[in-house]
Order: C-alpha cells, then sequence, then structure tokens
C-alpha cells in the first residue's frame, strides 16, 4: 500500500483511513508512528518533491529509485551494517530510505518544495511504564499465545514452526497443540553434533505435531537454486548470521503461501536482562574511552581481547565482525560506530540495565536482524513471516506483570511465566 504525499500539497490531501494512527496530518506536517508491538514496520522515503510512504519495503523501494532516477547507498549506514552486521533503526543501508519499527516517531515538514523528515524515539517498554497490575497464571498466558497463533495462521493454510530447544519455539509449539493445527510442519535445522533436534522431535511426539529435521547435507541439492532465488528476491541486505541456514531450510520444505512461525521479538516486552558474561566483559571493558580504538588494529581479530576493547554498547551485538581499520579500507568516509555507540551510551547513562538492552538489543536486533532474516527468507520461499509474541494482547498481559512474575535481576534469569508455562 503505497502512499505518496506531494510536498506543495500543504494541508493535504487526506490520508487514508488504513494507515490508522499510522500515519496523520498535523496541520502541514505528517506525523509517522512505529508499530509498537513490532509486528509491521512502516517504511518512508523522500523522493524529488514527495514523501513516499508503504508497509512493503520492496514497493517504497522501487517508487524512490524511480522518483529519484536510482537508489544512493549511505556510507555511515555500511559502516554500521559491516561493524555490527545491522544498520540502527530508523535508517536503512539506503540514503533517504527509513523504517520505522518499535518507538519510533517521525515527523515530516515540507516548505512546499521537499520534505525534510525528523525522527525521534517514544521507547513504550521501559520497566517504570509496567502497570505490574496483572495476575500471574501459565494457563491465560497459553490461552493468549493460542489466539495470537489462531490469529496469525488464519490466513493460510500451511506452514511451518521454527523448532529449536528453546523455550520461546516450544511454548509456540503448545500454543500449536492447543489450536489443533496439525496442518502446521516443525522444523528443526541441525549441524553436526547438534542434538537440538532429537529434543525437538521428542516435544512434537509428545504433543502430536509433524516434525522435520533439515540440515546442510539434506538441503544440499537444493542450495544453489534456493540461493540465487533468494537473492534475486531480496530488497534489503540482512546481516544475521543464521540467514542462509534458514533460506535453505525454507526451500527445502516451505509450501508456497504457508506461514513461517518463529519466537523472537519477545524479549523487548518479557525482559531483557544482561547475560552474566556481557555484565562481566562491562565491568572490565576499555573499550568505553576512545584511546582504546588505536590498539584494535594490532589485536587480530580472532582473538577474546577483542571484547575488552568493545563499548558496553556494543556488547549487545553478537560476535565480531569487520573492525573499523578494516572499514576505513573497504569505505571511503567510513564512519567509527563504536563513537556513536559512546555517545549513546553517555546519552542514556542513568538508564536500567535491562531497559538499555531492549531499547538497544531486543529493539534493533531482535526486532531488526532476527526478524529481517525470517522476513526476507519467508518472502524468497513465497512465505509470510508471523511473530505470535509482537501481539498487543500477549504484550499488554505479559509487560504488565509484576517484576518477579518477568524476571529476576539476581539470579539472571527471565520469561518466569513462560518458563511456568512449559513445566
Amino acid at each position: 500500500m503505497l502512499l505518496r504525499i506531494l510536498a506543495e500539497s500543504r494541508g493535504g490531501p487526506r490520508i487514508p483511513s488504513a494507515w490508522g494512527e499510522r500515519v496523520r496530518r498535523d496541520g502541514d506536517d505528517v506525523v509517522l508512528r512505529g508499530d509498537d508491538t513490532g509486528a509491521a514496520a512502516i517504511h518512508c522515503g523522500l523522493a524529488p518533491g514527495e514523501l513516499l510512504i508503504s508497509d512493503d519495503v520492496s514497493e517504497l523501494l522501487t517508487a524512490v529509485r524511480d522518483g529519484r532516477g536510482g537508489l544512493a547507498i549511505d556510507r555511515e549506514a555500511l559502516s554500521y551494517f559491516l561493524h555490527d552486521g545491522q544498520v540502527p533503526y530508523p535508517d536503512t543501508i539506503f540514503r533517504d530510505v527509513h523504517t520505522l519499527t518499535i518507538g519510533d516517531r517521525a515527523r515530516a515538514r515540507s516548505d512546499g518544495r521537499a520534505f525534510r523528515i525528523e525522527f525521534s524515539i517514544d521507547f513504550p517498554y521501559l520497566a517504570a511504564r509496567s502497570r505490574e497490575d496483572q495476575e500471574p497464571d501459565p494457563s491465560r498466558l497459553l490461552a493468549l499465545l493460542a489466539d495470537s497463533v489462531e490469529r496469525a495462521l488464519s490466513p493460510h493454510s500451511g506452514g511451518v514452526l521454527l523448532l529449536s530447544a528453546g523455550k520461546d519455539s516450544a511454548a509456540l509449539a503448545i500454543a500449536l497443540a492447543e489450536c489443533g493445527r496439525k496442518d502446521i510442519t516443525c522444523v528443526t535445522y541441525t549441524s553436526p553434533g547438534d542434538d537440538e533436534a532429537e529434543y525437538a522431535k521428542s516435544f512434537c511426539r509428545r504433543l502430536g505435531l509433524v516434525h522435520r529435521t533439515v540440515s546442510l547435507d539434506s538441503a544440499a541439492a537444493g542450495a544453489p537454486r534456493a540461493l540465487e532465488r533468494f537473492f534475486e528476491r531480496t530488497p534489503v541486505p540482512a546481516g544475521d548470521l543464521a540467514q542462509i541456514p534458514v533460506v535453505l531450510l525454507l526451500a527445502e520444505v516451505g509450501e508456497s503461501g504457508g506461514a513461517v512461525l518463529e519466537g523472537t521479538g519477545n524479549d523487548v516486552t518479557f525482559g531483557y536482562l544482561p547475560r552474566g558474561k556481557d555484565r562481566l566483559i562491562s565491568r572490565f571493558t576499555v573499550g568505553r574511552w576512545g584511546w582504546a580504538d588505536s590498539l584494535k588494529p594490532a589485536v587480530p581479530i580472532g582473538s577474546p581481547v577483542n571484547y575488552l576493547l568493545r563499548d558496553p554498547v556494543e556488547i549487545n551485538w553478537p560476535g565480531l565482525r569487520v573492525r573499523h581499520s578494516e572499514t576505513r579500507k573497504l569505505i571511503d568516509g567510513a564512519t567509527n560506530t563504536s563513537r556513536a555507540w559512546r555517545r549513546f551510551r553517555r546519552a542514556h547513562a542513568g538508564l536500567d540495565p535491562v531497559d538499555l538492552r531492549a531499547l538497544l538489543r531486543g529493539r534493533h536486533f531482535e526486532i531488526g536482524s532476527q526478524r529481517e532474516k525470517i522476513d526476507l527468507a519467508a518472502r524468497a520461499a513465497g512465505m509470510t513471516g508471523v511473530y505470535p509474541y509482537q501481539d498487543a494482547g500477549v504484550i499488554e498481559y505479559y509487560f504488565n506483570l509484576p517484576e518477579p512474575a518477568r524476571y529476576d535481576r539476581g539470579r539472571l534469569v527471565n520469561k518466569l511465566l513462560l518458563r511456568k508455562l512449559l513445566k
């Protein structure tokens, strides 16, 4: 659904009601609001004399490209992608193209000739915003998850659940059984020495659900065409390390038109506790000081010492990617993103550690990189990614539970009610 607004059309045109509160007029300005469940994104872009808005990134990119005569790569965004594995919201790898999600707000101002967009964030899931007035009840959580799964699957006659041995996808399998959706196949990707698939298979047998295991060897025959199709149909890059396994998995077991159920995205609202390892590194890292940047080129990229040279904010991103000493060789005018993350940390120095992790890793990595990985692989397979945890009813209930029912800061254990559901 593409919406075009001309810069010269002061006070108009009327925004179609289908956009609801996501896009509205405020005098001559256009105000955009990201979906705070994270279930859907709004994409906006600038072309000469107009503001373009769409819920389909391919449609938006095509409109911007046609309007501007091409798509320009943002070098600062490319620096983030190479170093951190992702571009922080609301920016994208393309200049003048943006994506709004949880907490993102934008105001597009027109001078009669062109639009200028101002961005801000109003993150709704800070700990202090929880009402803590809900009664902890595993059966109610299961009922809400089952309702969410049922709604997400209603347009689809089949599909797959990406099932690991983790609690998030396991709870979705229980919700599937509760709904009686036996047309959904639970699929586990496995690698040598990994016994995750055996746990998942046993679990599905108890629930009466169909289970399949996919490995690199089993997917190898169709891999060349699957990868070609993926890159032909992928409008934006995703830096998630599990992108290729998900592409191969869906190429082998996916059903065109079906749904891809995935358990990501709930850490933002369920309580995103820092890991003990990350807390320890944050305490001893010298990366919080700018002079640490001069030490990085002398340290081999595979050395664990690199973790102690990262800013505490950068510890939120998994793995080590291309270092800034290398990005300078690859990109003219490359940005040292470590400096930007230091400024972010100082600006949020008083933020609760749980809130900081939700705002950073939850919003950018879980809703961004991990979600994007599924969306892109599903799109290439002719399927649709669905995320039952990113449901308004589930979020409203779980986020407003008393903190002791959600997580235990002392023991660094989160998702306590979800664990009770599984038990």
